[in-house]
């Protein structure tokens, strides 16, 4: 097989494979260019030159896929950029390095898992949902238009709110590199784009709709569904403590729910009083399941009952509501405790929030008037449905089904 030869394409075809050998070819034309053939046949240009007192073997590309022409030219540039100080085969070993998105992402949770960051489930339901199509790009190739264009995609498919909270993901994400990580020379490609303006949500279960939505959720077959909805409502919490809550946080004796620092937002134990009501589902689903581990047992890898977007959506199609999100039962129950007189600063220390100036006054608060508070929502909550005064709750039906 010849060293050199003037690269035509039949001349390339008629290059035979060594056993055992991969075997080089110069082109006569084109200086610094070469074809490499493997033992099993495979054939591609190269560009060879000495860098720095280093021989450096650039790859242009498969023999099959480049034409010569493209070979030359490209050797050419090869060879000129060497000229000027640049060192092209660095530059892809740099290249090849450098983090994709995904590398990036994955980092970013075990910093997030060390700070417990609360908001990661959610955080990694966004990626998982709407980041696949950035995943594998290297992170110099993550364009600033490309994240616009995401971002008013998914204020028009998915919602301002939810187009925001994935913006201020990959923003996030990039300054993690740039600040904690030290990747030389990036640049965050979300940084000042426009968020979208989101409107305060105010909206909550009305007196009228009290009612209908009892009565739907009476008629629901699903007992973990009914139970979920009922002591959302019932206890004002976020959703994400009631599908974890636990028999262990449970004291049906002292009346009280102790959410564990660990699950809540402001990382202190929050006090839920538990009424009446809320405990006589309570007292049906250990008579029914069992006092043990979870609350709403699930079948999925958190062990327990995970949002039921279904079974909401079915409740609120029978109820004839529009409009609701579960976290608005826990806006309700706020609502019909102002409607029945009670501070804002009692109200504030049941359902746990963590500002810091409204914390300092909470904290002087004892639990009892938050309990009668709680009493007192539910009550009104109650009433407003037509149920009895003494806060019976309609009984559970047998049978479990899925949400």
């Amino acid at each position: 097989m010849p060293e050199k030869m003037q690269f035509t394409k039949a001349r390339i075809a008629a290059l035979e494979p060594v056993p055992g050998k991969r075997v080089t070819v110069y082109d006569l034309e084109q200086k610094g260019l070469c074809i490499r053939v493997t033992p099993a046949g495979a054939k591609a240009f190269y560009c060879v030159r000495k860098v720095e007192g280093k021989v450096e073997w650039v790859r242009i590309g498969d023999a099959t896929a480049v034409t010569i022409e493209t070979a030359r030219t490209t050797t050419a540039k090869i060879v000129n950029d060497i000229a000027a100080g640049t060192n092209p085969a660095e530059q892809k070993r740099i290249r090849k390095a450098e983090m994709t998105f995904s590398d990036l992402f994955s980092e970013w949770v075990k910093d997030c898992k060390a700070r417990d960051k609360k908001s990661l489930s959610k955080d990694q339901d966004n990626y998982r949902l709407h980041l696949q199509g950035l995943a594998r790009k290297k992170l110099s190739d993550i364009q600033r238009n490309e994240i616009r264009k995401l971002h008013s995609t998914l204020s028009v498919k998915s919602g301002k709110f939810l187009a925001n909270r994935v913006l201020a993901l990959v923003r996030a994400l990039f300054n993690f590199g740039i600040k904690t990580l030290d990747i030389s020379g990036l640049t965050n490609p979300a940084a000042g784009l426009k968020m979208n303006r989101e409107e305060s949500r105010d909206r909550r279960l009305h007196p009228d709709e009290m009612p209908r939505f009892f009565e739907a959720l009476a008629a629901e077959e699903n007992p973990d569904m009914r139970d979920y909805v009922m002591l959302s409502l019932l206890t004002g919490a976020r959703r994400s403590n009631v599908l974890a809550m636990t028999w262990a946080e449970i004291n049906l004796d002292r009346a009280t729910w102790i959410i564990p620092g660990s699950k809540a937002k402001a990382k202190d134990n929050i006090t839920v009083p538990l009424t009446s009501a809320a405990i006589e589902v309570l007292q049906a689903r250990a008579e029914a399941t069992g006092a043990q581990g979870w609350v709403f047992p699930g079948a999925g890898k958190t062990g327990h009952l995970v949002e039921p977007k279904k079974g909401w959506q079915r409740l609120l199609q029978r109820a004839g509501i529009e409009d609701l999100r579960l976290h608005d039962l826990r806006r309700s129950l706020a609502s019909f405790q102002i409607d029945a007189g009670v501070s804002l600063a009692v109200i504030g220390k049941g359902l746990g929030h963590h500002s810091q100036q409204t914390t300092a006054v909470y904290a002087r608060l004892a639990q009892d008037p938050v309990a009668d508070a709680w009493q007192k929502g539910t009550d009104a909550i109650l009433v407003a449905a037509g149920v009895k005064k003494t806060a019976e709750v309609v009984p559970l039906k047998k049978g479990r089904k899925h949400a």
